[in-house]
């Protein structure tokens, strides 16, 4: 790639050029709210609620316990796997059973939802990427806008399944990641459309 191509700036673009970067930053920032909302409607954004949904309360847990239990009583040891369960499979006369049990999601649940997420956060974060390389902005934090989300979205999909496995503490390594990714897009958005559009180019 030619380096004076890397040397213009988002002021300096042509007209097509702006409109595309202001449709991707449009088009991905809608996307972003959908999930964002989807978030909201599925999971929540408070501690107890990323806790709830993916480590589960104690009833969850007792039954986990008891489901394993039940397991190892009728196989070998060594070859039971927590992810396989079923909470189908509870008798809901059970005193147990009777509290309220959270489902909380399987290993390959989580394994499915963390490739599929990983590719988009990718994809998303390339382009902000890419449009940071033509922004104004001091190299160091150009460079840490870039890498910011990329590290923060592979700590989001560590973070389910260390919350699911190891414990409700790892809630906040969670929140805190998916705070890191939607702030980095919120500044790649704001100086995007603001140098694209509202700098003026500089005079020959």
């Amino acid at each position: 790639m030619n380096q004076s191509f890397l040397n213009l700036r988002l002021r300096e673009f042509t007209i097509p050029a702006k409109v595309l970067v202001t449709c991707v930053l449009l088009t991905l920032g809608t996307g972003y709210l959908f999930a964002l909302t989807n978030v909201a409607l599925q999971v929540g954004f408070k501690s107890e609620e990323v806790t709830l949904h993916y480590y589960g309360n104690e009833a969850t847990r007792r039954a986990l316990e008891e489901m394993k239990a039940m397991a190892e009583a009728d196989t070998d040891p060594g070859v039971v796997e927590e992810d396989a369960m079923s909470f189908d499979e509870l008798d809901e006369s059970d005193p147990v059973v009777a509290e309220t049990i959270v489902p909380v999601p399987s290993f390959d649940a989580l394994v499915a939802e963390g490739h599929f997420h990983l590719f988009g956060y990718t994809s998303i974060f390339f382009l902000c990427g890419l449009i940071l390389l033509f922004a104004e902005i001091k190299p160091g934090l150009k460079s840490l806008l870039i890498a910011a989300p990329f590290v923060a979205s592979v700590l989001d999909i560590w973070s389910m399944l260390l919350t699911r496995f190891v414990g409700a503490g790892f809630a906040w390594m969670l929140m805190i990641s998916g705070a890191v990714m939607a702030s980095s897009f919120l500044l790649v958005f704001v100086i995007g459309i603001y140098q694209t559009w509202f700098m003026k180019p500089n005079k020959a």
